[in-house]
C-alpha cells in the first residue's frame, strides 16, 4: 500500500516538472516583459501596447493520453508482494499509468488501482526517492488508512448543563461614534450550538439608552433548532456623550446565563494645551495679548471654559454662551470659550492680560468637554513698572537715573550745542538702558519749554515744530533689559537762540496727570537741548558792474566778482538772473565759500539785440533769506552785412537776353559780414520794382536768408525770369536783422526773336506714287535773338493724297542767319493737291505755315486682308488703314488659313514677291490642299475642276499614306525648326496686272502654345516693301496621355479595403512640342453634395518653383502678385490620389511617364469611401525666353491638363444585432440593499462579418457597462457570426455616486484606486437625470361607506446612463455600439396625509390606519421617526419600519392615548431607500375626561 502511495506521488511530481511538459508535447511558457505591463494603462494614453505588435499566446492544450499498456507489461500481484517484502526503492524512470487510461476493466481485488510498467534500469539510483519524500508519503498513507471513531449521539443521552449552548455574534456589542439625539442599530445573533433544539430568554437592557427588539425567527413554535440562530436588532440612543454600559442577558433552557455587554463610548479627545499657561512679563497698566495653539490629537469633540468653581451640574454645549470671561481681580480675559476640534484640529486660545500693579499674577480655569470629563488649567503672568537710566552722552555728562514714578524729584540731562552758523549740522550720542524685563515702544518729542504762567495754563507741553533739534531713532522699541545708542543732531536754518525740551513717551501704558487728564503713553525721561546761531556775513567785490564802451551784439563780454565770506562755517551760493534780452553765463554758478575766505566768479554777457542793456544779477545764499544783487549795465549795436563788397557804386549787369517762354539769365554776387558775430540776413528785389501786372518778382535767389558767420564772405546766384521784352532796372535790397545792410541796382536788355519764310509756298509739280520728292524750307532770321522751330502736322483737305517728311522736325535758328530743312514729299494715290498746308510752332508761340502744291500721277497698290469667307475675284473698294493678317486663336496642330489681296489702283503692271520674315516653313513647297486648313467655301472658289479627282492611297503599299498621315508628316516637316508655329504665302511671288487683284493665300499652323508675331514683307514693283503684321495665338496643350479615351483621360482603380496598400498605376504622357514642359500636380475631390461656385487663387511671385530651388525671374511685365477666379470643381486634397513625382519633365519630342498612386488608408471622410477626383497637371516650360517673336505663358496662367481618378474604399465592419432587449438596460435601484451590494444585467447580441475580409478586433467597453466573455479578442471569416453576452454591473458605488452629484448632466469614470466611481470631464459614461411626475390613483373608504378614488402626483426620478461597446480592429479602425441604461429611482406615497383621531378618552388607545404605497416597479426599504412632544398624548405606529416589492403598498396601524385634556400633535417622518424620499405625516388629537368619549374596542 505504500509502495502505492509512493508511485502516485511520484508520478505528479514527474508530470509537474519541466521534463515531462517537454516529452508530453506541452508547449513551454515564455514570460517576457510584456508580463509585467498594465496594458490598460498604455492603451488609456494611446501608447503601444504589446498585444499591438506581439501574436496572442496559443491555447493551452490537455497533455497526450497515456497510451494503452498490454497485459503481459503489467505487474501482477504477487509481484506486488514481493517488491514490497524485499522493499526494492522505486526508480524515477519507472511510468504510472492510472487505471482509468487502462482499457482493459479487470482489476483484482488487491489491486491498488496503479499498474507499474517497468523502464530501463541503467543508473537508477540517481532516480531513487528522497528519504524526506519517502517518511513525507507514509504519513500521508497512515492518515488514510486510519479508522473514523465516530461519537455517539448525545441527543439521547445525559445532558451536560456546563456545555454551552448559545453563543453570540458579536460577543459584545460597541458604540464607539453616535451623537445626541441620533438613535443607533446592531445586530445580534444568538446560535443554538448544541445538539438538541432549545428555547430561549433574553431579559432586555436596564437603562433607558439601550432597547432590543427580535427581528428574525426561524421558527414559529419558539424553539431553535441545532445550527440556527435567532436574530435581535439594538437600538442605542444617547442622551449624552458620556460613557454608557449595559447589559442583555441570555438565560437558555436547560443552560447557563450568558451576558452580552452593551457599551456606548466614544473615543476621548486628547489636547496639546499644558497644565500651566505663562503669559510672561509685561508692564502696569499695559497690555499682554498671548496666544497658545491647542491640537486634538484624539476623538471628537466640544469644549467649553469656565472659571474654576463654576461649572454647573448639568452644562449644555451650545452658541449662547459668552464669547469670553474676565477675571475681575487679576486682570486675565481668556477667548475662545466654546469650540469643536475633531481629530487632527487645531485651535488659537487668546490670553490678554492687563496688570493695574507690580505682582505675580496667577488664576484657574476649567475646560469642559462635551464627554461629561473636566480639566483645569492655571494662567500666569508678572507685572513690572516702567524704569529707564541714562548710561552716558557724549561731552561729559554724569549717569543719572530716572523713574517715572519719582519724576517730579529727578533732575534732567542738559545738552549744549556750540555757536554756529544756520543750515550746520552737529551731532551728539547719548545712551539709554531699558531697566525691565519688557521691551518698550518708545517715541522722542522735541517740545518748547514753558514760562511757568504757561505751565499753570497747560499741564502738558507743546511740540516746537521749528526746533533745530531731532533725536535717531525717533520711533523704536528698547530691547528688554539692553541698551540703546541714539544720536542727536543740531541743524538751525535760522540766526537765534534755541531752548527745547526732548521727552521719552513710552506707548501703551495710560498715564493719569495731576489735572485728571489720562494719557495712553508714559512720560519717560526729559533732555534739555540748547544752542546759539549766529547769523552769515557775506559780501560781493565789487557790488556793480558798469561795462565801458559799445559791443556788437552776439559777441561775448567777460568780468569777474570776489565773494568774500566772514562768517563762523562755509556756505553754498548760486547765481541766478532774469530771463531777458542779456544773457548770462556764470562760472562757477554754485560753489561753496569756507569760512573766513573768498571765492572769484567769472560772469560772461551776451544779447542778441541792440541798445542799451541793464539789469541785476541774484546770489542766493544758504540758509539767508534776504540774498545779494549785482547791477550790471552795457550798451550794444547790431553786425553789418553788405552785397558784393564795399563798392561806392555796386551793379549786377545782365546784359543783351534773348526773350522767349521760359528764358533765364544766371548771375552770381557775394555778401560779406564785416563783424565777428553771426548775422541773420535776407535778399528780395525792392517792393516798388516789382512789375506790379504780374504781382511776383523776376529774379529768384540760390538762397533768399539765412545765417552768415562772423567775417564770412558767401558767394550766391539770382536766376533772372523776365516776364516781357524791356530795358531791366531794378534794385535788389540785402536787410540784416538787429543790423544795418545795403541796396544793389541791376540793369539788362531783353528782346524777343523775328523770323519767316523765305517761301510761302511750293509747288512740286508732277510727282508720282510712293515716289518721295526732294525739296528745301528756308527760315532767316530778322533780329539778334536766336529761335527755335518745330513741325507740327499736315493740314488741309490734300493732306490724305500726300505724306511729307522733313530731316530735321526741330531745330534752332541762330540771330541774324538763315537754316535751310531738307524735305521729303510722297504721293499716296494720283491727285492734284492744292490745299495741303505744314504747319511751323516757332519759339514764343508763333506759327508759320508752308503750302505744299503737286500733281500725283503713278503705281498705286493697297493691300487688303478681308476674312476667307468674303474673298471675291473682282477688286475691293479702297482700304486707308494699314492691313493685318490676324489668324485669332486657333488650337496647335490644325492649320489654319488668311488670304491677302494685292490692289493694282493704276494702270502700271508690275510683279511682287512675298516672304515672312522669321517664322517661315522649313521646306519651301506650299502645302497640299487637304493640310491647308479652308473651308468647303474656299476650296470651291479656288480648286479647279481638274483637282476635285483626287488619288486614294494604296493599301497593299507599305509606303503608301493616307491623306491625313500626308498632310502631318507635311506639317511635321515644316515645324522641324523648333519655332512652335509657321506661316506660307501661296503663292509667294507672281505678276500684278495694272489695275488688278492678287489673292494670296497666307497658311498657318502650330505645335506649341503662346501668341505669335511675325512680319509678311510684300514687295510690288519699284515701290517701298509693305510689311504686314502677322498675329497668331496658339491654344491647347502638346501634351497627351497614351490612354484609349485621350478625350477624357481616366484612370479607374476599382475598390479596395480600407488599410489595404497603395496601388499604383503607370500613365505615359508624350510631348508633340519644340519645348521641354514641367509639369506639377495638384489632386482635388469632387465633394458630394457641395455648394461652392467658385474658388479664388492667389499666387505670389512663382507659383510653380522648379524643386530643384532655381527660381524663375519674374518678368518686366509679369505682377508679383495675381489673382484669379476659377469656377469650383473639387476640394484641394492630400489623398487618396498622389503622384510620383509630384513634379516631372516631359522632353520635347519626347515622352515619360509618372505614377498614379491610390491610397486605401486614407479613409472615408467626406466621400463615404466613393471617390471621384482628378488631378490637374499646371505646365511651366524648361528653358523658354519670350521674345517679340512668339510669348507664351505658363504655370496657373495656362489651362492644365486634366486627368479623371475613380476609387472606392470599404470599411469593414461587423454588423452588430441586438437580441431580447437590445441595448437598452432598464433596472430599479431598489434592488441594492444591504443584503445585494452588485447587481448584474445581461443581454445577448450577434456580431457578424458581413464583408469578404477576415476581421480581428478586441472588445471593450466601460463600467459600470461590462462583457462577460472572458476573451476580448476575436477573428471572424467571412460570413461567420459570433454570438456575446453584453451586461451592465449596477452596484451601491455607482448608485453613491449618482445619488451624491448635484448637476443634471455629468460624466463618471472610475478610479481604479478605490474602485469609486467619481465626476469626469474626460469620462466615458455620459449621465443625464430626468425628473417626472406620476399621476396614481388609488381608491378610499370614505366615513360614510362610500368608495372614492384619489388621483397622487408622485415625484419619479431617473438616472440615463450612455456609453459605448468600442471595437478595435487591427488595422487601427474603432466602430462604436452606443449602450444605454435607464435607472429608476423608487418612490411612494401615504395616503392620507393628516389624521384626525378627534377627541379621546384619557387614558384609552385609539386606532386608525393609514395606507403607505409604492407605486413605482422597484423595491423599496422605508423606516420612520416620530418628533413631537409625549407629555399631551401618546402616538404610535405599527410597523415602524419595512420593505416593498414591486407596486407594492402596506396598511399602517396608528395609535393614540391621550394623557391630559390639552391637543396634543406629533408628526412621523418617512424615509425611503434608496432615493432617502421623506414623507410626513401629521398626527392631531384632543384628550378628555368625558366617559362618553369611550370608544369600544
Amino acid at each position: 500500500m505504500v509502495s502505492a502511495f509512493n508511485l502516485a506521488r511520484e508520478q505528479n511530481m514527474y508530470l509537474q516538472s519541466e521534463e515531462s511538459q517537454n516529452n508530453l508535447g506541452i508547449p513551454e511558457r515564455h514570460v517576457g516583459i510584456s508580463s509585467y505591463l498594465d496594458e490598460g494603462l498604455l492603451a488609456k494614453y494611446n501608447l503601444l501596447t504589446p498585444g499591438s505588435y506581439l501574436r496572442p499566446s496559443p491555447p493551452s492544450l490537455p497533455p497526450p493520453s497515456v497510451p494503452d499498456l498490454p497485459n503481459f507489461m503489467r505487474n501482477t500481484e504477487v509481484m506486488e508482494e514481493h517488491e514490497k517484502a524485499r522493499k526494492i526503492p522505486i526508480n524515477r524512470d519507472t511510468a504510472v499509468v492510472p487505471p482509468a487510461k487502462i482499457k482493459r476493466s479487470t482489476l483484482s481485488a488487491g489491486s491498488t488501482g496503479y499498474i507499474r510498467v517497468k523502464a530501463p534500469t541503467k543508473n537508477a539510483w540517481k532516480g531513487s526517492m528522497h528519504p524526506d519524500v519517502r517518511i513525507e508519503g507514509q504519513k500521508g498513507l497512515e492518515k488514510l488508512q486510519a479508522k473514523s471513531h465516530f461519537l455517539k449521539t448525545e441527543r439521547f443521552g445525559k445532558e451536560d448543563t456546563d456545555q454551552q449552548i448559545f453563543c453570540t455574534v458579536p460577543s459584545k456589542i460597541h458604540f464607539d461614534s453616535y451623537e445626541i439625539g441620533k438613535s443607533y442599530e446592531q445586530k445580534l445573533k444568538i446560535k443554538n450550538v448544541s445538539n438538541s433544539s432549545r428555547q430561549l430568554k433574553v431579559l432586555p437592557p436596564k437603562t433607558k439608552h439601550f432597547t432590543m427588539t427580535k427581528s428574525a425567527d426561524p421558527s414559529q413554535s419558539g424553539a431553535i433548532a441545532p445550527g440556527l440562530s435567532v436574530e435581535y436588532t439594538v437600538t442605542f440612543l444617547p442622551g449624552s456623550l458620556g460613557l454608557h454600559q449595559d447589559e442583555l442577558q441570555i438565560m437558555p433552557q436547560g443552560g447557563a446565563l450568558t451576558n452580552v455587554p452593551l457599551v456606548g463610548e466614544r473615543p476621548p479627545p486628547v489636547l496639546s494645551l499644558p497644565d500651566t499657561l505663562d503669559c510672561g512679563y509685561c508692564l502696569v497698566n499695559g497690555t499682554l495679548k498671548t496666544q497658545f495653539r491647542c491640537k486634538n490629537s484624539g476623538g471628537h469633540g466640544i469644549f467649553q471654559l469656565y472659571p474654576q468653581g463654576t461649572v454647573p451640574d448639568q452644562f449644555l454645549f451650545n452658541d449662547l454662551l459668552p464669547p469670553k470671561f474676565t477675571f475681575e481681580d487679576n486682570g486675565f480675559t481668556v477667548t475662545p470659550t466654546s469650540f469643536a476640534l475633531k481629530t487632527g484640529d487645531e485651535v488659537v486660545i487668546d490670553v490678554e492680560f492687563r496688570p493695574t500693579e507690580v505682582t505675580r499674577s496667577t488664576t484657574k480655569f476649567t475646560l469642559a468637554v462635551d464627554n461629561c470629563t473636566l480639566q483645569d488649567f492655571t494662567l500666569t503672568a508678572q507685572s513690572q513698572s516702567c524704569r529707564v537710566q541714562t548710561i552716558a552722552v557724549s561731552g561729559g555728562e554724569s549717569t543719572v537715573d530716572y523713574d517715572i514714578r519719582n519724576e517730579e524729584t529727578c533732575e534732567p540731562v542738559i545738552i549744549n550745542f556750540e555757536d554756529q552758523n544756520p543750515g550746520t549740522t552737529e551731532e551728539k550720542i547719548f545712551i539709554l538702558r531699558n531697566c525691565v524685563n519688557v521691551p518698550l515702544h518708545f517715541n522722542w518729542e522735541i517740545c518748547k519749554i514753558l514760562s511757568e504762567s504757561e505751565k499753570s495754563e497747560n499741564a502738558l507741553l507743546s511740540t516746537d515744530p521749528i526746533a533745530p533739534f531731532q533725536i535717531y531713532p525717533a520711533i523704536g522699541i528698547l530691547d528688554p533689559a539692553a541698551e540703546a545708542t541714539f544720536t542727536i543732531t543740531c541743524n538751525p536754518q535760522n540766526a537765534g537762540k534755541y531752548e527745547n525740551v526732548a521727552r521719552l513717551w513710552v506707548d501703551d501704558i495710560p498715564a493719569v496727570l495731576p489735572s485728571g487728564v489720562v494719557l495712553e503713553r508714559y512720560d519717560a525721561l526729559h533732555i534739555t537741548l540748547t544752542h546759539l546761531a549766529q547769523p552769515h556775513q557775506i559780501k560781493l567785490d565789487p557790488p556793480a558792474l558798469v561795462i565801458p564802451g559799445e559791443h556788437v551784439a552776439g559777441n561775448m563780454v567777460s568780468k569777474t566778482v570776489k565773494i568774500v565770506n566772514e562768517s563762523l562755517s562755509a556756505t553754498n551760493v548760486n547765481w541766478t538772473w532774469p530771463e531777458g534780452d542779456l544773457k548770462f553765463c556764470v562760472h562757477p554758478q554754485s560753489l561753496t565759500v569756507g569760512a573766513g575766505s573768498s571765492r572769484t566768479v567769472q560772469i560772461d554777457i551776451e544779447t542778441s539785440s541792440a541798445g542799451a542793456k541793464e539789469t541785476h544779477l541774484t546770489c542766493s545764499l544758504e540758509n539767508v533769506d534776504k540774498p545779494l544783487k549785482l547791477f550790471v549795465k552795457a550798451a550794444f549795436r547790431g553786425p553789418r552785412v553788405t552785397i558784393s563788397g564795399d563798392k561806392e557804386d555796386p551793379a549786377l549787369d545782365f546784359g543783351f537776353i534773348h526773350f522767349r517762354p521760359g528764358c533765364s539769365v544766371q548771375r552770381q554776387f557775394e555778401i560779406v559780414n564785416h563783424d565777428g558775430v553771426h548775422a541773420k540776413w535776407s535778399l528780395a528785389e525792392v517792393e516798388h520794382c516789382v512789375d506790379k501786372e504780374y504781382g511776383q518778382s523776376e529774379f529768384q535767389f540760390s538762397e533768399t536768408g539765412g545765417e552768415i558767420g562772423p567775417y564770412e564772405v558767401r558767394q550766391l546766384h539770382v536766376i533772372f525770369k523776365p516776364h516781357v521784352p524791356r530795358s531791366l532796372k531794378s534794385f535788389i535790397e540785402c536787410t540784416v536783422e538787429n543790423g544795418t545792410g545795403n541796396k544793389l541796382r541791376v540793369v539788362g536788355e531783353i528782346q524777343e526773336p523775328n523770323v519767316v519764310l523765305e517761301k510761302s509756298s511750293i509747288d512740286l509739280g508732277v510727282i508720282y506714287v510712293g515716289v518721295p520728292v526732294k525739296n528745301t524750307v528756308v527760315f532767316e532770321s530778322l533780329n539778334f535773338a536766336d529761335s527755335s522751330f518745330r513741325v507740327a502736322s499736315a493740314e488741309g483737305k490734300d493732306k490724305k493724297f500726300g505724306h511729307i517728311e522733313f530731316d530735321k522736325t526741330e531745330g534752332t535758328i541762330y540771330a541774324g542767319g538763315t537754316q535751310t530743312i531738307p524735305f521729303r514729299f510722297t504721293g499716296r494715290e494720283a491727285a492734284t493737291i492744292e490745299d495741303f498746308t505744314v504747319a511751323f510752332e516757332m519759339a514764343g508761340g508763333k506759327v508759320l505755315a508752308l503750302g505744299i502744291k503737286a500733281e500725283v500721277r503713278g503705281l498705286h497698290i493697297i493691300h487688303e486682308t478681308p476674312d476667307i469667307e468674303q474673298i471675291a475675284p473682282e477688286t475691293g473698294a479702297e482700304q486707308l488703314e494699314a492691313p493685318v493678317l490676324d489668324f485669332g486663336t486657333v488650337e496647335i496642330l490644325k492649320p489654319t488659313s488668311r488670304v491677302l489681296k494685292i490692289i493694282n489702283k493704276s494702270h502700271i503692271a508690275t510683279n511682287f514677291s512675298l516672304r515672312v520674315m522669321n517664322l517661315r516653313g522649313a521646306a519651301s513647297n506650299p502645302p497640299p490642299v487637304s493640310a491647308r486648313g479652308l473651308t468647303n467655301l474656299s476650296e470651291r472658289t479656288f480648286r479647279s475642276a481638274s483637282n476635285l479627282l483626287t488619288k486614294s492611297n494604296a493599301l497593299l503599299d507599305p509606303k503608301s499614306k493616307s491623306r491625313k498621315q500626308g498632310d502631318a508628316e507635311y506639317w511635321k516637316t515644316q515645324l522641324k525648326d523648333n519655332k512652335g508655329a509657321c506661316f506660307i504665302a501661296s503663292p509667294s511671288s507672281g505678276y500684278l496686272p495694272g489695275n488688278g487683284v492678287t489673292i494670296v493665300t497666307i497658311h498657318a499652323n502650330s505645335d506649341m502654345w503662346g501668341v505669335y508675331h511675325d512680319t509678311l514683307v510684300s514687295q510690288v514693283g519699284d515701290l517701298e516693301p509693305v510689311e504686314i503684321p502677322i498675329t497668331l495665338n496658339a491654344t491647347n496643350s502638346p501634351l497627351y496621355y497614351k490612354l484609349s479615351n485621350n478625350n477624357k483621360p481616366t484612370v479607374r482603380f476599382g475598390c479596395y479595403p480600407l488599410n489595404e496598400q497603395p496601388v499604383s498605376r503607370t500613365v505615359h504622357i508624350s510631348n508633340q512640342g519644340p519645348v521641354d514642359i514641367r509639369l506639377d500636380w495638384e489632386t482635388y475631390n469632387i465633394v458630394p453634395k457641395d455648394d461652392t461656385l467658385i474658388d479664388l487663387n492667389f499666387f505670389i511671385g512663382d507659383a510653380f518653383p522648379e524643386k530643384s530651388g532655381e527660381t524663375r525671374p519674374t518678368g518686366e511685365g509679369e505682377d508679383l502678385i495675381r489673382l484669379s477666379v476659377v469656377p469650383h470643381e473639387g476640394e484641394r486634397s492630400t489623398g487618396p490620389f498622389s503622384f510620383s513625382p509630384d513634379q516631372c519633365v516631359i522632353p520635347a519630342r519626347g515622352s515619360s511617364k509618372v505614377t498614379l498612386n491610390f491610397d486605401p488608408r486614407y479613409g472615408t471622410g467626406k466621400c463615404d469611401g466613393d471617390f471621384h477626383s482628378f488631378a490637374l497637371a499646371y505646365q511651366s516650360l524648361v528653358g523658354n525666353t519670350n521674345s517679340d517673336l512668339c510669348t507664351r505663358l505658363q504655370g496657373e496662367q495656362v489651362p492644365p491638363l486634366k486627368i479623371m481618378m475613380t476609387g472606392k474604399v470599404e470599411v469593414p465592419e461587423v454588423v452588430v444585432t441586438a437580441e431580447e432587449h437590445g441595448f437598452t438596460f432598464k433596472l430599479m435601484a431598489g434592488i441594492i440593499n444591504s443584503r445585494v451590494k452588485e447587481h448584474t444585467k445581461i443581454h445577448k447580441m450577434s456580431l457578424l462579418n458581413g464583408s469578404k475580409l477576415h476581421l480581428q478586433f478586441k472588445i471593450a467597453a466601460s463600467l459600470p457597462f461590462t462583457l462577460l466573455d472572458e476573451k476580448m479578442e476575436y477573428t471572424l471569416t467571412p460570413r461567420q457570426k459570433i454570438k456575446l453576452d453584453h451586461g451592465l454591473i449596477l452596484s451601491e458605488k455607482l448608485l453613491t455616486s449618482l445619488l451624491n452629484s448635484t448637476k443634471q448632466n455629468f460624466r463618471l469614470e472610475l478610479d481604479k484606486s478605490d474602485g469609486q466611481f467619481v465626476e469626469s470631464e474626460e469620462g466615458k459614461v455620459e449621465v443625464n437625470i430626468e425628473e417626472q411626475l406620476l399621476h396614481k390613483s388609488h381608491e378610499v373608504n370614505l366615513p360614510d361607506g362610500t368608495v372614492d378614488t384619489i388621483v397622487q402626483q408622485v415625484p419619479e426620478k431617473r438616472f440615463h446612463l450612455h456609453s459605448h461597446l468600442t471595437l478595435h480592429y487591427n488595422n487601427g479602425h474603432q466602430q462604436k455600439i452606443p449602450v444605454h441604461c435607464r435607472i429608476i429611482l423608487p418612490t411612494f406615497y401615504i395616503s392620507p396625509q393628516n389624521v384626525e383621531f378627534g377627541t379621546c378618552l384619557v387614558g384609552q388607545t385609539s386606532h386608525l390606519t393609514v395606507r403607505l404605497i409604492n407605486p413605482s416597479n422597484s423595491p423599496l426599504r422605508w423606516t420612520s421617526v416620530y418628533s413631537g412632544s409625549t407629555e399631551e398624548g401618546e402616538f404610535g405606529i405599527s410597523p415602524s419600519q419595512g420593505e416593498f416589492t414591486r407596486a407594492d403598498s402596506v396598511l399602517l396601524n396608528l395609535t393614540f392615548t391621550a394623557k391630559s385634556c390639552n391637543p396634543s400633535r406629533g408628526t412621523y417622518t418617512f424615509t425611503g431607500t434608496p432615493g432617502n424620499r421623506t414623507l410626513h405625516l401629521s398626527l392631531h388629537g384632543i384628550g378628555s375626561h368625558d366617559e362618553r368619549m369611550q370608544r369600544l374596542l
